[in-house]
């Protein structure tokens, strides 16, 4: 079926977008999945290799081969357009019980990010240097993983610990022996470790310093459950007026359909709302399967021609990783799970 007749059918029974709005949305959804997020944290250290989590999909992996344990594997030809994969998902997103705790448990999602890094020497640094995403004489494959606990009650504590470990993969180059000991003060989790959110929000210190104390959330979504449409077309639309107004403030950054730590913690039916309306993107494809995961890459906004992408579980309706066809410089997946209480290892700030 091609594409077009598929978002007539879903849109099928909606409130009708003229020919102009629904061209203006479609272009308001390449910039939303092109988008630069909230970070997750502000970096604490100067020259941090932050977390690419608060850029939308910035770094990724490279065209043929899929990261499945960060292994890389041949890629298998694709078999279902973007258009149906992301209607099985959201299908299965339906009925998943992936996201669905006990009273007393936890929402584990954790994140491993694949990094290529590079190391700036500099004697003037107390670490004789530090990493950043520049290529380099001195080079690293760095794993660093964090993960967050999100509770049954979401009114109760979230626990992010940004140090649940750090692998390093490959390291060499003229100064790798320095290099590698910095890693701990300037690699990608540097100067972070376990912080508490009371009901999922935070005080971001950048804002505090310019007198805006407005909590901020960790899951930034959280702030539109209520507003966003459940249906395809007029999510699009919602999209664009939201975009237009230019309505964010300080607690809410701008909605993102593509973080995968963001969806996959919405409600079901409206994550089964967003996949759709990801299929409504022009010029998204299926690059990859493995198994059930399927990876789909979507086209930047303007004269790019990137394609950043997401990988989608099409069993459990989740979005379990992300990264960028032109970009082998980071990417990373996901791992959804339940778990019953924090690791006794975990050792959780006093308030």
């Amino acid at each position: 079926m091609e594409l077009m007749e598929r978002v007539r059918e879903i849109g099928a029974g909606a409130p009708g977008l003229p020919d102009a709005g629904l061209d203006a949305a479609r272009v308001a959804l390449r910039r939303e999945i092109a988008r630069e997020g909230r970070m997750d944290a502000a970096p604490r250290r100067r020259r941090t290799v932050r977390w690419i989590g608060g850029s939308a999909l910035a770094g990724g992996v490279a065209a043929t081969a899929l990261v499945v344990g960060m292994v890389m594997v041949p890629a298998t030809a694709p078999s279902a357009s973007a258009a149906q994969v992301l209607e099985q998902a959201a299908e299965s997103t339906l009925t998943t019980t992936a996201l669905s705790p006990a009273p007393g448990q936890y929402i584990r999602i954790e994140e491993i990010a694949r990094y290529e890094l590079g190391w700036a020497p500099d004697p003037k640094d107390a670490d004789g240097g530090w990493w950043d995403s520049r290529s380099a004489e001195t080079s690293a494959t760095v794993l660093q993983t964090r993960a967050l606990y999100v509770p049954a009650d979401r009114s109760a504590d979230w626990v992010r610990d940004y140090n649940v470990s750090t692998e390093v993969i490959d390291i060499s180059g003229p100064d790798a022996d320095v290099a590698r000991l910095a890693l701990s003060t300037s690699g990608p989790a540097a100067g972070l470790d376990v912080e508490v959110y009371p009901g999922g929000a935070f005080t971001e210190p950048e804002l505090a310093a310019q007198g805006i104390t407005a909590p901020r959330y960790v899951n930034g979504m959280q702030c539109y459950y209520d507003e966003m449409p459940r249906d395809p077309k007029a999510l699009v639309s919602w999209l664009e007026h939201h975009r237009a107004a230019s309505t964010t403030s300080p607690s809410c950054p701008p909605p993102s359909l593509t973080e995968p730590e963001n969806f996959n913690l919405a409600p079901a039916e409206l994550r089964a709302t967003m996949f759709r309306v990801l299929a409504l993107t022009p010029g998204a494809k299926v690059v990859r399967t493995d198994g059930d995961v399927t990876t789909i890459a979507f086209p930047e906004s303007g004269e790019s021609d990137w394609m950043n992408t997401v990988d989608i579980d099409t069993a459990t309706g989740l979005m379990v990783g992300r990264g960028n066809l032109d970009d082998d410089t980071w990417s990373s997946r996901i791992v959804v799970s339940i778990v019953d209480a924090l690791p006794s290892t975990l050792v959780v700030p006093s308030p």
